[in-house]
């Protein structure tokens, strides 16, 4: 018995040896150079100043283009950055790479649902979580991602955890915040009244990464006045100055930044080093073919009189994938190589369950 127990001791021991247990293998391979968690500034530095906004072209000159990584350990990954109260109303909003949706598989599918009865690549899209409040709230690090939840003692001596910050102001799932889904666009109006020159910290923690490259790039806008009022100065939103008066399309808030889907560049060697883009002029030629066509065709849902947009856009763009002698490549990526394979927006329509199968 004790020969038992000693020989399985060993044979124990031998698979601890020769395992590797660092658990390396559960995370995302992520680029290097490129952070999973850093901190945005001003080009000079400082603290981000929100922009009066009026027309498109006002957005895209103060649209902040930048990547984060895939979170390297169990530990959330994200970006920040810090404004200064301006005694008003200020708005946020983030729009991650790409444009998402869940495929519609009715046989007999409702009007609302033709649009989408054509599968989607969720290999090329990611998605931010945005939060918001006071800085002296805000419990993260330049090395850690936090949030704005403060510990309040009942009377009978139990912690309650509480949360102090302003955004997400909507209510999601079981009374959690409320958050866009993958791939969308997020955003947030921020009552600074009283709170003049007081610091804010935003957050955009890291979801979910693109599975084909692992590094999520996206666009971000600060902007003075209501997130309502942002939307009706490039079209997103109609009727009524008041906030909470508008009528927003949520579809076309796509659109409301454009260009956010970035080709992998260059990275420098050191992390430290890596600043992020101002300006859609800063990024013109760093947009992926095709994906600001692809946005503005997804946007434009609703206002055609051909219901179907995106499934045009998507037969169109497999003929000609088909016509070029090439394929559209979705989980593994090569951004090198375009004679032989295509990052496509639309996913593979062999891959369609059908209506009633389990």
């Amino acid at each position: 018995m004790k020969a038992l127990q000693l020989a399985t001791g060993l044979l124990a021991g031998s698979l601890l040896v020769g395992c590797d247990y660092s658990g390396d293998w559960l995370f995302p391979g992520s680029p290097e150079g490129l952070p999973d968690i850093y901190e945005i500034t001003a080009e000079d530095g400082g603290l981000l100043i929100p922009a009066v906004i009026t027309s498109t072209e006002e957005i895209r000159a103060a649209t902040i283009y930048a990547e984060v990584a895939a979170s390297r350990t169990s530990a959330d990954g994200g970006v920040t950055f810090e404004f200064q109260g301006t005694g008003g109303n200020v708005c946020v909003l983030v729009d991650p790479e790409t444009v998402t949706w869940n495929q519609a598989i009715s046989a007999n599918p409702l009007p609302a649902g033709e649009p989408w009865n054509y599968p989607d690549n969720f290999f090329d899209d990611g998605d931010l979580d945005l939060y918001a409040g006071l800085s002296v709230y805000y419990t993260g690090s330049p090395t850690k991602v936090g949030d704005f939840n403060v510990a309040y003692e009942d009377s009978l001596g139990n912690p309650v955890p509480i949360s102090l910050g302003s955004c997400p102001d909507s209510v999601g799932f079981i009374g959690q915040p409320g958050f866009a889904g993958k791939g969308t666009p997020e955003y947030c109006t921020i009552n600074t009244v009283g709170a003049e020159g007081v610091s804010y910290t935003v957050l955009l923690r890291t979801w979910s990464t693109p599975l084909d490259d692992d590094r999520l790039s996206f666009g971000v806008v600060l902007a003075q006045g209501s997130c309502n009022q942002l939307f009706q100065a490039v079209g997103a939103a109609t009727g009524g100055n008041t906030p909470g008066q508008a009528t927003i399309n949520p579809v076309a808030v796509e659109c409301a930044i454009m260009g956010e889907s970035l080709l992998p560049g260059e990275l420098p060697e050191d992390e430290a080093d890596y600043r992020p883009f101002y300006g859609f002029d800063a990024v013109s030629d760093r947009i992926w073919p095709g994906s600001m066509d692809f946005e503005q065709t997804f946007c434009n849902i609703g206002l055609e009189a051909e219901p179907t947009p995106i499934r045009r856009y998507c037969r169109q763009e497999l003929e000609r994938v088909e016509e070029a002698g090439s394929f559209c490549s979705y989980e593994d990526f090569d951004a090198s190589d375009f004679d032989t394979n295509e990052r496509c927006y639309c996913g593979d329509v062999n891959n369609s369950p059908e209506a009633g199968a389990i």
